[in-house]
């Protein structure tokens, strides 16, 4: 090899190596800004998902309610949901069985300032959720009002534990202690997905610091960009009572109607 080929074999490899390190940093970086995640980044991307609203979408939900004794109650839901920015929007309406039907909910965070709604047909009248009545059961499922929309898990002090494994799938696990006074709930572990950042599971833990609830994630699908909790059952340990949503249909909307979320629109049935 002459003097002139060694020279250019030597840059080859010099340019070789230069890629090989670039693309190593490059991907060690991406590892370290995953596992340095905080725990509020890994929570505010789970709620920016969208988890039990789909973030603009048309659903039908069939709602089982199990009481202690195995006695089955099943309930069909209309939902609707929308985002624009930071405001989300959800409305649902009970179509069956006759006891709840036109029973409607409305539920709007804009950024933080949250109101709910709630029409009865018995009353005739929507009545407007007071912070007082956050931690009761919403229209007699597991899920008190402020499970629907987050707020004792996005207000609280977050800290950020082992990662583990629920299933195959590897997730974030999360503690998150309510900063309300007037939460049902000392502490929130959830299981974040590190894959579709959607809480696999969450457990619920009174003041006493027992746990009281248990949320667990049954099966989720991915539905156009967006990855959705399609059946999921919450359990009121407390009660012995159990809650399990079952998504039966569901079309991604970007452009539902601001109509539809409006205390009008809970009281048209």
């Amino acid at each position: 090899m002459n003097t002139w080929e060694h020279i250019t074999s030597i840059r080859r490899r010099a340019r070789v190596a230069a890629v090989a390190v670039a693309l190593a940093l490059l991907t060690t970086g991406s590892h370290a800004d995953a596992k340095e995640m905080s725990a509020d980044q890994i929570v505010d991307r789970m709620i920016d998902g969208d988890p039990l609203g789909y973030g603009g979408a048309e659903a039908q939900l069939v709602m089982a309610l199990v009481n202690n004794r195995g006695q089955t109650r099943k309930r069909k839901v209309v939902m609707y949901s929308r985002r624009d920015g930071k405001t989300r929007r959800l409305f649902l309406r009970f179509l069956s069985p006759a006891d709840v039907a036109g029973t409607s909910f409305l539920g709007v965070d804009d950024d933080g300032d949250r109101t709910q709604h709630l029409y009865m047909p018995s009353l005739g009248r929507t009545r407007r959720i007071s912070s007082r009545q956050r931690n009761a059961s919403f229209v007699g499922t597991d899920y008190s009002y402020a499970d629907l929309d987050n707020r004792d898990v996005n207000d609280a002090v977050k800290k950020r534990l082992g990662d583990e494994k629920v299933g195959a799938e590897s997730c974030y696990v999360i503690a998150a202690a309510p900063k309300n006074p007037d939460s049902k709930y000392k502490r929130i572990d959830l299981w974040i997905s590190k894959k579709s950042f959607l809480p696999l599971r969450i457990r619920f833990y009174g003041k006493n610091g027992g746990e009281i609830k248990r949320l667990t994630v049954q099966e989720v699908k991915h539905v156009g960009k967006r990855w959705l909790i399609s059946e999921s059952k919450m359990v009121d340990l407390e009660r012995e009572h159990t809650t399990i949503f079952k998504l039966v249909d569901v079309t991604l909307k970007d452009d539902i109607s601001l109509d539809q979320f409006t205390v009008r629109a809970l009281e048209r049935g």
